[in-house]
Order: structure tokens, then sequence, then C-alpha cells
């Protein structure tokens, strides 16, 4: 007599050791670096100012309210509303606080990452565990460093995207009202509707352009006062005489200070960093000046940005075309990728927006990640300036500046590549033809 066999229970998925050192490796560093948080200072400062009824946007009142760093608020007013509550604390408690609910920002953001995007369990992954905590020049640990406002912008929008993918539109529409209330950049993701879907949903469109109308009209219409101080801070960096529209421009775009690679690794300023460089070059060369012409480097940049949609735009074209399954989350983390090759500010905290792509496609095209790691190691400058008679030596440093700019790059080209790639199912029939 034959007994039926007692079904055996699933496996557990094993945890590596690896993945709890690196884990617990970046925990121990972002509580270390979270003794500075600078930025967290602005909102603390600004609140500060505002329980006074002095200008937030003012540096000289802060001289009277030495906490941490004098750095002003230069955010709408709106947004400084949400740093009131730390005003009750001393300085010194008030930034513990704010790096905790920074260290529950990240871990939020790996479950919001693993769960909708990733597909897979973070803990199993120490690859993915080690890009998380400090790949793309530790942009995790900048994010903890700096204490900027940037870690609750990243949450919202992630939250965002997430609950497009559930079908939620409303939802999506006021987490992104609310993530482009401080920083006005992750509007640029209300295209998302548009072009992550095999057909465009305008409901989710429409409430996102709703929400961000209504949540920027609050600041206006409930802060008068502050409006026109935060008006007259953003146009304060433009040419007077200008139109509104030039100040706003030459303020906000083309006139930040000319920071080095390792303060603003933006693709403007790559080339604001190359140019030079060739042309100098050039100059002693052909004993002529060689130096860029007037916002030559914006001109490079702008029309850097135009290439760059076109073939992104073009890309997802095709991509609709192919007789397959059509994937959101593959649209929109391309899309998170275009996003920081295209503004023209990328502060070293800015690359938290890269890390989810670029974990995803290494783990999705894996045939291609070795490719991309040795092209990244051949990126890393081995020459003096003086071992080479050419541009390269100068270009090589730069390189090493902007290596997360050209990881992105990299990982842009990648997602470009998946698209075009033929569809497994059609993949094995070609072959069996």
């Amino acid at each position: 007599m034959m007994h039926a066999q007692t079904p055996t229970p699933a496996t557990k998925l094993r945890v590596p050791r690896s993945a709890w050192l690196i884990l617990g490796s970046g925990l121990l560093l972002g509580v270390w670096v979270g003794r500075y948080m600078w930025d967290f200072a602005a909102g603390y400062n600004g609140a500060l100012l505002l329980r006074a009824g002095l200008n937030p946007y003012s540096l000289q009142p802060l001289l009277n309210y030495p906490a941490g760093h004098v750095i002003a608020w230069v955010y709408p007013p709106l947004g400084l509303r949400l740093f009131l509550p730390f005003t009750l604390l001393p300085y010194a408690a008030a930034i513990n606080v704010w790096l905790g609910l920074e260290l529950l920002g990240a871990a939020l953001l790996a479950w919001i990452w693993a769960r909708h995007f990733w597909k897979f369990n973070l803990l199993t992954q120490p690859a993915a565990m080690l890009i998380l905590c400090f790949g793309l020049n530790g942009a995790l640990l900048w994010q903890l460093t700096t204490g900027n406002v940037g870690m609750v912008e990243e949450v919202l929008l992630w939250l965002a995207l997430a609950a497009l993918l559930q079908g939620s539109d409303f939802r999506f529409g006021g987490l992104l009202a609310l993530a482009a209330l401080l920083k006005v950049l992750p509007a640029f993701f209300l295209i998302a509707p548009l072009v992550a879907f095999a057909q465009p949903r305008w409901r989710a469109f429409g409430w996102g352009v709703a929400c961000l109308a209504g949540v920027f009209a609050l600041n206006p219409i409930l802060f008068p006062a502050e409006w026109q101080q935060f008006r007259s801070m953003s146009t304060g960096g433009a040419a007077a005489g200008a139109s509104a529209w030039q100040q706003v421009l030459d303020a906000n775009l083309f006139q930040y200070e000319r920071d080095t690679g390792a303060d603003n690794s933006s693709a403007l300023f790559f080339w604001r960093a190359a140019l030079p460089a060739v042309g100098g070059w050039v100059a002693e060369k052909t004993g002529g000046f060689g130096q860029p012409g007037p916002y030559s480097d914006e001109l490079v940049y702008l029309l850097g940005c135009i290439l760059i949609a076109a073939v992104s735009l073009f890309h997802l074209w095709r991509y609709r075309q192919r007789p397959a399954a059509f994937e959101p989350r593959l649209v929109m983390l391309c899309l998170c990728l275009v996003f920081a090759l295209l503004v023209p500010r990328l502060k070293p905290y800015g690359l938290v927006i890269a890390i989810a792509p670029v974990v995803y496609i290494l783990y999705r095209r894996q045939d291609a990640a070795q490719i991309g790691l040795l092209l990244a190691l051949a990126l890393i400058p081995h020459y003096s300036e003086s071992a080479l008679p050419l541009p390269i030596a100068r270009l090589a440093k730069i390189a090493f500046d902007f290596l997360p700019l050209i990881t992105v790059f990299a990982a842009w080209l990648l997602f470009l590549a998946e698209m075009r790639a033929k569809p497994p199912a059609l993949a094995t029939a070609s072959r069996t033809e």
C-alpha cells in the first residue's frame, strides 16, 4: 500500500551574509554622515524667521538665529510649513528627528522600488543592495549627509509613480503635485500617464494638471507677501533690465554658480567643464584663442536635450509597435534616466532618482552588465595631463568627475536597447524557423 507523500514546504529564500554586511555598513555610514545635514538648516532657519514675522528668504536676520549653517530658504512658501513643527525643538534635537525621518524615507524608497519596480526581495540581492547603499557616487549617502528636503520629494514622487502603476489616477495627481511643490522639476513626470502605457491615460494626466495647478495656486493666494519675497529671491541672480521671463531663465537655468563636477554633475555642467578643456588644448596647439563663445555650453546642452528627448520618443514609438506585452514600469524607469540627463542642476543627492532604473536594467539585461562595468572602468582616468598630446587626459579628469552622469547615460542606452530587443517568444520562433 502506497501512502501519499507529504508535500515539502517551500524553502525560504536565504539572505546572504554579504547583504546584511552591506546593509549594516550603509546604515552605520548613514547615521555617521547624518551629523552634518547642512541643508536642513535652511528649512529650520526659514521656519524660525517665519514664526518671528520676518522674511524667511533673507540671510541677514539669520545672524540672530544661529542654528547650524546660515542658509536661507529658497523654495515656495507653502513648503516651508513642513518645518514649523521642528522649530518647537532645539536645533540639535530637531536635526536628529529629521535624520530619523530621512532614514525612514530611504527604507520606504527601497520598499517601493523592490515591490513595484524590481519585483524581487532586495535582501536576497547583494548587488542591488550595494548599488542602493553606495552606488552613483553614494547618492543616498549624499542625501543623508545634506539633509536636503529632496528625500521628501523622492518619496512622494515614487509613491505617485507606484499609484499610477496601480491604476489610481487621483492619488497619482495629488502625490505628484506635492512632490513638485518644493522643487517644481518633478512636474516633468506629468507625461508618464501619456507615454508609459499602451494607451494614454488622459484621466490621470488631467488629475495631475488639476492638482499641480491647485497646489501652486495656494502659494500666492494664501501667502501673497511671502510669494513676492520668493519671486524676488528667485530672480535676484539675473541681469538687471531683462524681461521677467529672461530673469527666471537666467536665475534658475543658466546662471547657477559654476561648481565643479563633484558638486553638480548635470549635463549642462559637463559641457561647462568639457568645452573650456578642449578649447584650451586648441589654443595651445594653434596659438589662437580656442575658448568657447558666450553661452556655447548652454547651447550644446540644449541641443543635447533635444537629441536625447527625440531619441527616447523614437524608441518609445518603436516599442509600442512590438507585438508583445507593453511594460509600463520599463518606460517609467527610462523616464527617470531621461529626467536625470535633462535637468540643468544635478547635485549628488539628486542622483537618487537614477538608483532604481540602474538596478532594474542591470538585472534585466545581465548579458550587458559586464560590458557596462568594463565601460565604467575604462572611463576612470589613468593618465596625467602631460602624458598625452591630446585633450584626452583633460577630458579623462572631467569624465571621472562626471562618472555618475556617464553611468546614467550608459543605463539610458541599455534601456533603449531593451526597447529594441525582440520579445523572447518571437526570438525563439525565429531560431526554430
